[in-house]
């Protein structure tokens, strides 16, 4: 929209000439023909005169004689300088600001018929400007001074139909007063028309020959907006041939004049060519508050690319934009809050943030709200923005929405969803679900068990530096699954993962190069690899590095270097007293021995493992069932479960099927998943407890929840019974 011309409109650059004339002129004979007596004459002349006071034509400025003359031809009943009054009051030109008595000035030069009075008096019912708002009124007045001829009020009149102001929208009527006031030379009018070919809007045919043709006419009258899109059609070559030398030219034009989105373009095609200049350019457009240079200008300085690193301005220029409603750094800002980038950790900004750009189908700002719904535990909202997510096709959202369905979170628990989720996230490419997919045919997860296809995935995830993937995929050539065994790959793939740092991994290669296998025998890498993992937190590790040190492999004998070691991994119990250990501590089992004395119920249990199984020592079934008891007793739930299974099957002890539930009760309640096997079992059959086919279904859905497959048959037997 164009506003108020006032005095402006009055007087053109022809009249301003013929006024100048007329004050050099002895006898001043101004349009007496026009007239027609000296009483209008003087009016005009005094009109005039006010003009030349204003703006200083042939009389040095003076704002407060220009009101004085406007007043006095005005009184005297000039059209022309009523509405300059009207003008004076509504800006306070030589006078007090008075938008009543600016309406009333208009108001008086209407009625005499003066079309620029008329223009402006619809300016003031429009906005509310002296009087109430009606845009009805302002309407007519619109109406009044285009059917004068006056082009800005045509042009005025082809808004208010485009846009339905007060009235139903009529494009057709639209173009018909942009086109009048177009052919009256009118700028603005020519450049609303190349915006309505442009766009092709409202059934209105998309005509970009005819859009550049009224662009160009607006530019070459120095329009800013016309100038730039102007700019615009010869960028991307819109009713014209491209021509970028061209483009760069009126986007510098009206770059020079501050018009943002035009400094934007023009570092845009500067970009390629000299990055600076586009950067100086983006930071005009950024700080005349373009929000996507902001954005843009933002993500420089995250990157330090031409300019000096920095997550504080990155973080500023981002939140320049996301004030103005930019929707990608709505989100960009809510990660930031959320991650600490550039400014303090915020989750609630955050939070609001993402559900800005979320509620706008952002569908990365989905997810990252579901992800702080799941972390605020309501899994029921973190389901929901997931599934938005995922319904827009994120493949981050899809595979955590498929870990919902999985691990019962939000949602009843679903391995064929989760496996679906899964498959659409891996067939996007998205690496975490291409583990996870892996491991469902691995395992047989939402899917029948396919060691080929999971053997597939994890390789394509490992070779995408996934260090788990690169785990696994070593040891499915360790063993032959999926693939031939391959012990020179698996060893590769142990050693790629160990160097991405997976402490499962380290100790794998520790192990290869401790057994020879795909590798020479190198008890020197073997100790440094199960070092590195120990030190990494792997409570195997340490135990293993503590048999290194005990037994000098790959390293020299350090007895109390080991004591350490099992100390920290068996819970701290031991006594730090090293004059009171022996020097025969050879065997790991005696470590063992010392952790059990001091009643660590992880070593009892280790050392009750050992005896069954007969690792490092004989086997012996009774100082097992021993160790485990004195486990058992302190609560460790593993040897619950064992000491259970030695009362169900009378090892070393009577048979004791109460006993055996009991413990395993216990056990199954502290996740114990062969215990939660074992439970059911009991029930099922009514051993140990009365039978109960309920409380079986239960426990058979809890091992198969905890990845335990191989009861499916059985709870879908019992599922059917239970239903006939």
């Amino acid at each position: 929209f164009e506003y108020f011309n006032g005095l402006e409109i009055n007087l053109y650059k022809d009249e301003l000439s013929t006024i100048e004339k007329y004050f050099e002129s002895p006898d001043k004979n101004f349009n007496q023909n026009q007239m027609g007596y000296t009483k209008k004459r003087e009016l005009t002349e005094l009109n005039n005169l006010g003009f030349c006071f204003q703006f200083g034509i042939g009389k040095s400025k003076d704002e407060f004689k220009a009101f004085e003359c406007y007043l006095k031809s005005a009184e005297g009943g000039n059209s022309s300088a009523q509405n300059n009054l009207g003008y004076c009051y509504q800006n306070g030109i030589g006078i007090t600001k008075n938008e009543k008595k600016s309406f009333e000035w208009y108001l008086k030069a209407t009625e005499k018929g003066n079309i620029y009075a008329q223009y402006n008096l619809g300016i003031c019912y429009q906005n509310g400007i002296g009087i109430n708002k009606d845009d009805e009124k302002a309407i007519e007045y619109y109406i009044e001074s285009s059917k004068g001829g006056y082009s800005l009020a045509q042009n005025m009149l082809g808004n208010y139909y485009q846009y339905g102001i007060g009235m139903v929208k009529d494009l057709e009527k639209s173009i018909f007063w942009y086109e009048k006031a177009a052919e009256n030379g009118n700028k603005f009018a020519q450049y609303n028309l190349g915006k309505v070919y442009v766009n092709g809007e409202n059934g209105i045919e998309r005509n970009e020959n005819k859009a550049f043709e009224y662009f160009k006419k607006s530019a070459d009258q120095e329009y800013l907006d016309a100038q730039f899109e102007l700019g615009l059609c010869y960028s991307l070559g819109i009713g014209i041939k491209i021509n970028k030398t061209k483009a760069s030219e009126l986007y510098k034009i009206a770059a020079e004049k501050e018009h943002k989105i035009a400094q934007y373009n023009l570092g845009t095609l500067y970009k390629s060519l000299d990055l600076k200049k586009a950067i100086y350019w983006y930071t005009k457009a950024a700080e005349n508050g373009y929000e996507v240079a902001q954005y843009d200008l933002a993500y420089y300085y995250r990157h330090g690319i031409e300019v000096e690193k920095s997550e504080v301005k990155a973080f500023e220029y981002y939140k320049k934009s996301a004030d103005q409603g930019y929707l990608d750094a709505q989100f960009i800002l809510g990660y930031y809050y959320d991650k600490g980038i550039g400014t303090e950790v915020n989750k609630i900004k955050a939070f609001e943030l993402y559900e800005i750009a979320a509620k706008k189908e952002h569908f990365i700002a989905q997810n990252n709200l579901g992800v702080l719904y799941e972390e605020r535990k309501n899994l029921e909202k973190a389901v929901y923005w997931y599934n938005k997510a995922a319904e827009n096709g994120h493949s981050i959202a899809q595979c955590n929405l498929g870990k919902c369905y999985r691990y019962e979170k939000g949602v009843e628990k679903d391995e064929k969803k989760a496996f679906e989720y899964y498959k659409k996230s891996a067939d996007q490419g998205y690496l975490e679900a291409q583990f996870e997919l892996g491991y469902c045919y691995s395992n047989g997860v939402g899917t029948e068990i396919n060691k080929i296809k999971a053997f597939e995935l994890f390789k394509i995830a490992a070779e995408k530096r996934h260090i788990y993937a690169q785990n696994v995929l070593g040891s499915l050539y360790e063993h032959g699954e999926g693939t031939n065994k391959d012990l020179e790959k698996g060893f590769y793939w142990f050693k790629i993962s160990a160097g991405n740092g997976n402490i499962y991994a380290q100790y794998n290669v520790g192990e290869l190069y401790e057994l020879g296998k795909g590798v020479a025998i190198n008890k020197i890498k073997a100790f440094e690899f199960y070092k590195k993992s120990a030190e990494n937190g792997l409570i195997e590790a340490k135990f293993q590095l503590g048999y290194c040190y005990v037994n000098g492999i790959g390293t020299e004998i350090n007895k109390e270097k080991a004591f350490e070691l099992y100390n920290e991994a068996a819970g701290n119990n031991f006594q730090n007293n090293f004059e009171e250990i022996t020097n025969d501590l050879d065997k790991i089992n005696y470590w063992y021995h010392k952790a059990a004395e001091s009643d660590n119920r992880v070593a009892l249990y280790k050392l009750g493992e050992f005896y069954e199984l007969g690792k490092g020592v004989w086997k012996n079934q009774a100082t097992a069932f021993e160790f485990y008891k004195k486990s058992a007793d302190q609560e460790f739930i593993d040897a619950q479960y064992k000491l259970g299974y030695y009362y169900e099957k009378g090892i070393e002890t009577d048979i004791d099927k109460v006993g055996a539930f009991d413990l395993y009760k216990l056990a199954a309640e502290g996740g114990n998943v062969n215990a939660q096997k074992s439970l059911a079992y009991l029930y099922e059959h009514g051993e140990g407890t009365t039978k109960n086919i309920e409380n079986a279904i239960y426990w058979y859905k809890k091992v198969i929840e905890n990845g335990c497959l191989d009861v499916q048959e059985i709870l879908d037997v019992l599922l059917k019974q239970q239903n006939t």
